[in-house]
């Protein structure tokens, strides 16, 4: 495939990239709109704030793949940049001729290139593991109905909370919440000039949380499948106050034509400890899945601070485990990229503290290929597809580390 061209797009392009976008997409789903979806990636104003790449066939734009900055901020200044990858779209008449594989190399050589130390998207897993993502990360589902609401606060209860809708021009509320994001322990980077899009992605809608005229806290409503996919409050053991108020929307017809009665599915993350103790004492029932679909492309770089964090939040067995990874050039994925990993790591904790290291002379007690040891380190099943962590009580009080990714976030 080496005479294929590939160009980044310009800001000229944006009609004609959309246009392919729109039309590829709505032949296998409901007619879908780019950037009334995705304003937050796909607005005219925010198109080159990513990398957008194309290939042309006699001038006309017939394939396109986007890379989105993304940013993972961690309480004491340590950040990871990665790039979501979005909007993957060949022409129908111009498939089977390699142009998607060559579209994703493009995009993961470029990562590595420039430092990058991981990619997220989302899409059909196995395609995807054939570029190095697969599942990780941690997310709990929480399904509430009113029945827990009213057996937990009463069914005479007075609830002092409301809730507002926010709009894009409520500046003074959306300068709030974006406070209130930036305390969490660790947190997606989000540009303040664009939160509101940021918040509203895939048609949500964003609710500041009051009590008179003192702002409580957010949360993020997705009508079209009845979940709360983020609640950010200042006194959290109130979250039940505001799924009551969301609960008795649905059911006064605020959001559709018909009242929506049963569960609400609320989301949170593995470093939300206080919510998650909240949650579980008002839900029916819980479930965990993954995050997000994950590659790594500098795993020392982008374990080292999770790893911090995670001694932050609890005790950690001291001791050590040496593991290898390696994807060749040559054979990675069998499409011979120039996007290589080989790393050999130690993870050891004792009395100076845990760390993650590329010097060891250790023997190697796992050899991993890159997606393994992506579900080796983050996925919430990693115990049950790995004996080593199973066999090692270092490794249990460690694995995995707790990676989140919240809906918006998303690409």
């Amino acid at each position: 495939m080496s005479y294929i061209k590939i160009e980044k797009a310009i800001q000229e392009d944006y009609d004609e990239v959309i246009h392919l976008a729109n039309y590829v997409f709505s032949m296998v789903r409901s007619p879908i709109d780019f950037p009334a979806i995705l304003p937050k990636l796909y607005k005219r104003e925010y198109f080159m704030d990513g990398i957008t790449y194309i290939i042309r066939e006699n001038g006309r734009i017939i394939a396109v793949t986007g890379a989105y900055p993304i940013k993972i901020e961690f309480p004491d200044g340590d950040a990871l940049h990665g790039r979501g990858i979005g909007m993957v779209a060949v022409h129908p008449n111009c498939r089977s001729r390699g142009y998607m594989k060559e579209l994703m190399i493009e995009a993961l050589d470029d990562m590595k290139k420039d430092g990058i130390s991981f990619s997220c998207l989302g899409g059909r897993r196995q395609m995807y593991e054939t570029y190095g993502y697969t599942h990780a990360g941690s997310n709990y589902s929480f399904s509430v109905n009113e029945d827990n609401i009213h057996h937990t606060l009463g069914r005479d209860r007075k609830n002092n909370l409301n809730i507002k809708l926010v709009n894009s021009d409520d500046e003074k509320t959306l300068d709030q919440i974006h406070a209130l994001h930036e305390i969490k322990s660790v947190r997606m980077y989000r540009n303040r000039e664009k939160l509101f899009d940021i918040l509203s992605s895939w048609k949500a809608k964003v609710f500041s949380i009051w009590e008179g005229d003192n702002f409580e806290g957010y949360l993020i409503y997705r009508p079209a499948t009845h979940d709360i996919s983020e609640i950010n409050m200042k006194n959290i053991s109130r979250i039940g106050e505001a799924v009551d108020l969301i609960l008795r929307q649905r059911r006064d017809n605020y959001f559709t034509e018909a009242p929506v009665l049963g569960s609400i599915q609320i989301m949170a993350g593995p470093n939300e400890t206080e919510k998650l103790a909240a949650l579980s004492g008002l839900a029916e029932t819980c479930s965990l899945s993954n995050a997000f679909q994950f590659a790594i492309l500098d795993f020392k770089k982008f374990t080292e601070p999770f790893l911090k964090h995670k001694v932050r939040q609890c005790r950690i067995e001291n001791g050590s485990f040496a593991f290898n990874i390696n994807n060749h050039a040559k054979e990675y994925n069998a499409y011979y990229s120039n996007y290589e990993i080989k790393e050999k790591l130690l993870l050891r904790s004792g009395f100076n503290g845990a760390e993650i290291s590329d010097n060891t002379s250790e023997k190697s007690l796992l050899e991993l290929n890159t997606v393994q040891a992506v579900r080796f380190l983050f996925s919430p099943f990693s115990d049950h597809s790995f004996p080593a962590i199973r066999e090692n009580l270092f490794l249990q009080s460690i694995l995995p580390f707790p990676l989140f990714f919240e809906n918006v976030d998303g690409v």
